[in-house]
Protein backbone atom coordinates (compact mmCIF):
# COMPACT_ATOMS: atom_id res chain seq x y z
CA UNK A 1 0.00 0.00 0.00
CA UNK A 2 2.89 2.37 0.91
CA UNK A 3 3.98 1.47 -2.37
CA UNK A 4 1.08 2.46 -4.56
CA UNK A 5 0.70 6.46 -2.48
CA UNK A 6 4.07 7.08 -3.27
CA UNK A 7 4.02 6.27 -6.87
CA UNK A 8 0.45 8.42 -6.31
CA UNK A 9 2.46 11.15 -4.79
CA UNK A 10 4.79 11.39 -7.12
CA UNK A 11 2.58 11.50 -10.14
CA UNK A 12 0.82 14.48 -8.28
CA UNK A 13 4.14 16.35 -8.19
CA UNK A 14 5.33 15.82 -11.71
CA UNK A 15 2.31 16.61 -12.88
CA UNK A 16 2.31 19.80 -10.78
CA UNK A 17 5.68 20.42 -12.11
CA UNK A 18 4.76 20.50 -16.21
CA UNK A 19 1.11 22.06 -15.90
CA UNK A 20 1.19 25.44 -14.24
CA UNK A 21 -2.28 27.53 -14.78
CA UNK A 22 -1.30 30.94 -16.25
CA UNK A 23 -3.57 34.11 -17.11
CA UNK A 24 -4.66 34.77 -20.70
CA UNK A 25 -2.58 37.73 -20.41
CA UNK A 26 0.67 35.43 -20.60
CA UNK A 27 -0.58 33.59 -23.54
CA UNK A 28 1.32 35.27 -26.58
CA UNK A 29 -0.94 36.71 -28.93
CA UNK A 30 -0.03 33.90 -31.81
CA UNK A 31 -1.35 31.28 -29.20
CA UNK A 32 -4.45 33.56 -28.72
CA UNK A 33 -4.97 34.42 -32.18
CA UNK A 34 -4.67 30.61 -33.71
CA UNK A 35 -7.03 29.33 -30.67
CA UNK A 36 -10.06 31.86 -31.60
CA UNK A 37 -9.33 30.73 -35.54
CA UNK A 38 -9.83 27.14 -35.05
CA UNK A 39 -12.23 27.62 -31.51
CA UNK A 40 -14.16 30.91 -31.96
CA UNK A 41 -16.66 29.18 -30.13
CA UNK A 42 -15.47 27.79 -27.07
CA UNK A 43 -16.53 28.89 -23.61
CA UNK A 44 -15.16 28.88 -20.39
CA UNK A 45 -11.19 29.28 -21.62
CA UNK A 46 -8.57 28.57 -18.84
CA UNK A 47 -4.76 28.41 -20.11
CA UNK A 48 -2.14 26.24 -19.19
CA UNK A 49 1.81 26.07 -19.46
CA UNK A 50 2.38 22.22 -20.11
CA UNK A 51 6.05 22.29 -20.68
CA UNK A 52 6.85 24.78 -23.51
CA UNK A 53 3.48 24.24 -24.76
CA UNK A 54 0.19 26.44 -24.43
CA UNK A 55 -2.73 24.47 -23.11
CA UNK A 56 -7.09 25.98 -23.23
CA UNK A 57 -9.27 23.85 -21.57
CA UNK A 58 -12.31 24.49 -22.58
CA UNK A 59 -15.85 23.58 -23.52
CA UNK A 60 -18.70 23.88 -26.19
CA UNK A 61 -22.34 23.70 -24.90
CA UNK A 62 -21.22 20.08 -22.78
CA UNK A 63 -18.53 18.98 -24.34
CA UNK A 64 -15.13 19.62 -22.66
CA UNK A 65 -11.96 20.58 -24.63
CA UNK A 66 -8.62 20.56 -24.26
CA UNK A 67 -6.11 22.04 -27.02
CA UNK A 68 -1.99 22.51 -26.94
CA UNK A 69 -0.33 24.97 -29.17
CA UNK A 70 3.08 26.41 -29.41
CA UNK A 71 4.86 29.50 -28.45
CA UNK A 72 4.41 30.38 -32.28
CA UNK A 73 0.64 29.63 -32.32
CA UNK A 74 1.19 26.04 -34.06
CA UNK A 75 -1.89 24.01 -32.91
CA UNK A 76 -0.72 20.71 -32.12
CA UNK A 77 -3.88 18.62 -30.56
CA UNK A 78 -6.99 18.64 -29.21
CA UNK A 79 -8.10 16.10 -26.93
CA UNK A 80 -11.87 15.60 -26.54
CA UNK A 81 -13.43 14.10 -23.65
CA UNK A 82 -16.03 11.32 -24.13
CA UNK A 83 -18.36 9.21 -22.02
CA UNK A 84 -17.78 5.56 -22.70
CA UNK A 85 -21.42 5.33 -24.61
CA UNK A 86 -19.45 8.01 -27.18
CA UNK A 87 -17.06 5.72 -28.25
CA UNK A 88 -17.20 4.92 -32.18
CA UNK A 89 -18.56 1.69 -32.70
CA UNK A 90 -15.24 0.37 -34.24
CA UNK A 91 -13.63 1.00 -31.02
CA UNK A 92 -15.95 -0.67 -29.10
CA UNK A 93 -16.13 -3.68 -31.20
CA UNK A 94 -12.32 -3.40 -31.07
CA UNK A 95 -12.45 -2.87 -26.85
CA UNK A 96 -14.99 -6.21 -26.84
CA UNK A 97 -12.78 -8.61 -29.36
CA UNK A 98 -9.54 -7.91 -27.45
CA UNK A 99 -10.78 -7.71 -23.73
CA UNK A 100 -14.14 -9.59 -24.14
CA UNK A 101 -17.66 -8.53 -23.16
CA UNK A 102 -17.99 -4.61 -22.08
CA UNK A 103 -19.70 -4.81 -18.82
CA UNK A 104 -16.51 -7.25 -17.38
CA UNK A 105 -14.51 -3.73 -17.03
CA UNK A 106 -14.72 -0.21 -16.21
CA UNK A 107 -13.75 2.49 -19.04
CA UNK A 108 -12.27 6.05 -17.43
CA UNK A 109 -11.15 8.52 -19.02
CA UNK A 110 -11.70 7.85 -22.65
CA UNK A 111 -10.78 10.90 -25.44
CA UNK A 112 -10.87 11.46 -28.95
CA UNK A 113 -7.16 13.01 -29.79
CA UNK A 114 -7.02 14.35 -33.08
CA UNK A 115 -3.48 15.76 -33.96
CA UNK A 116 -2.13 16.77 -37.26
CA UNK A 117 -1.85 13.23 -38.88
CA UNK A 118 -3.84 11.00 -36.68
CA UNK A 119 -6.79 10.89 -34.36
CA UNK A 120 -6.30 8.03 -31.94
CA UNK A 121 -8.97 7.00 -28.96
CA UNK A 122 -7.26 6.77 -25.54
CA UNK A 123 -8.72 5.19 -22.58
CA UNK A 124 -8.09 3.46 -18.98
CA UNK A 125 -9.85 0.22 -18.48
CA UNK A 126 -9.90 -1.56 -15.33
CA UNK A 127 -10.37 -5.32 -15.34
CA UNK A 128 -9.59 -7.52 -12.42
CA UNK A 129 -6.46 -6.30 -10.58
CA UNK A 130 -5.32 -4.65 -13.41
CA UNK A 131 -5.51 -0.70 -15.08
CA UNK A 132 -4.82 -1.17 -18.82
CA UNK A 133 -3.86 2.26 -20.74
CA UNK A 134 -5.21 1.71 -24.50
CA UNK A 135 -4.67 3.59 -27.85
CA UNK A 136 -6.86 2.53 -31.00
CA UNK A 137 -6.48 4.58 -33.80
CA UNK A 138 -9.86 4.92 -35.97
CA UNK A 139 -9.74 2.08 -37.71
CA UNK A 140 -9.77 0.02 -34.51
CA UNK A 141 -6.71 -1.01 -34.41
CA UNK A 142 -5.26 -1.55 -31.24
CA UNK A 143 -2.00 0.99 -30.83
CA UNK A 144 -0.89 0.43 -27.09
CA UNK A 145 -1.79 -1.69 -24.58
CA UNK A 146 -0.06 -1.03 -21.42
CA UNK A 147 -0.28 -2.26 -17.67
CA UNK A 148 -0.78 1.17 -16.04
CA UNK A 149 -0.79 0.50 -12.77
CA UNK A 150 -2.18 -3.02 -10.22
CA UNK A 151 -4.73 -2.33 -8.06
CA UNK A 152 -3.26 -5.64 -5.83
CA UNK A 153 -2.76 -4.68 -2.42
CA UNK A 154 0.58 -5.59 -1.01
Amino acid sequence: MKKILLVFAGTLFLSSIHAQKITSDNVPLAVTTAFKSKFSIAEKTTWEMDYENFQADFTVGKSEFSSKFDKEGKWLETETYLKASELPKIVKDALSKKYGELSAYKIESPMKVEKEKATTYAMDIIKGENTYELVFDEAGELLEDDVKTSNKKD
